[in-house]
């Protein structure tokens, strides 16, 4: 009977070790969020981009004309900024909701459709309203193709540059700009999949780190109309790019 007993609790306990092993672990951003940017200006730029996917799926038409570009890039990075807002301390407005933001977000890049997209649509301003259907924070940080976050890295990337040449007289939006390529860089340390050799992994995420703290720097000094840091934290975020396109592009 004792065997019999042993034998029950050894089986339950493989199988829940089992289960254990399959469950996916996900790991919080590489770096915390309030030392890359503040929540604040995320939740501004989450808005921003939740705006203009309202004027992109207004009718079918606005639809077709921004579905390959438009749609996929802004809710991509949307996704990536919820992540950003749920990670984040101190707590943002809809903080509870963002990871179900993430989630309605990541499907509206995805839709292959009016209908499915309009109803992420739906369920990403029904969070941005404080509704959460109980979605978790952990979750992957790689939430989106590194081609739609490329894209607004370049979208913001010429605006920076002139910044950093001629401080604008009221920096606010480039500042957010950093901001935003400084969250999206967290995004690029979790994607590795251009890279062939895993012994390339560190290099890597070291080159994503350093675009993220330079951008990081760069954000911080654009608030303060220091030019001088402001171009130094862009400059170093620029090599950064340089370097890992140089050593990744002919892998």
């Amino acid at each position: 009977m004792m065997t019999v007993l042993k034998n029950c609790v050894l089986g339950i306990s493989l199988a829940v070790t089992g289960s254990c092993l399959l469950m996916p672990v996900f790991a919080a951003a590489p770096v915390k969020i309030a030392e890359v940017a503040p929540v604040a200006d995320l939740v501004i730029e989450a808005q921003e981009k939740i705006a203009e996917l309202e004027t992109s799926l207004a009718t079918n038409d606005s639809y077709l004309q921004a579905k390959k570009t438009g749609i996929p890039v802004d809710a991509s990075t949307l996704a990536i900024l919820a992540q950003a807002i749920a990670e984040s301390q101190p707590k943002a407005d809809w903080k509870a909701s963002a990871p179900d933001l993430r989630d309605a977000a990541a499907a509206v890049a995805k839709a292959t459709s009016y209908e499915e997209a309009k109803k992420g649509l739906d369920a990403i301003k029904a969070a941005a309203a404080g509704k959460s259907n109980g979605a978790k924070v952990e979750h992957d940080w790689k939430l989106a193709k590194l081609g739609h976050v490329m894209s607004e890295v370049n979208r913001r990337n010429g605006k920076l540059r002139r910044a950093a040449r001629k401080m604008p007289a009221d920096p606010s939006e480039v500042s957010r700009d950093a901001t935003v390529l400084a969250i999206l860089a967290l995004d690029i340390h979790a994607d590795t999949h251009e890279v062939k050799k895993d012994s390339d992994i560190a290099k890597w995420q070291k080159f994503s780190l350093d675009m993220q703290s330079g951008m990081s720097e760069a954000s911080a000094a654009f608030k303060k109309k220091d030019a001088t840091a402001a171009k130094n934290g862009f400059t170093k975020a620029s090599k950064s790019c340089g370097a890992c396109h140089e050593a990744f592009r002919d892998q």
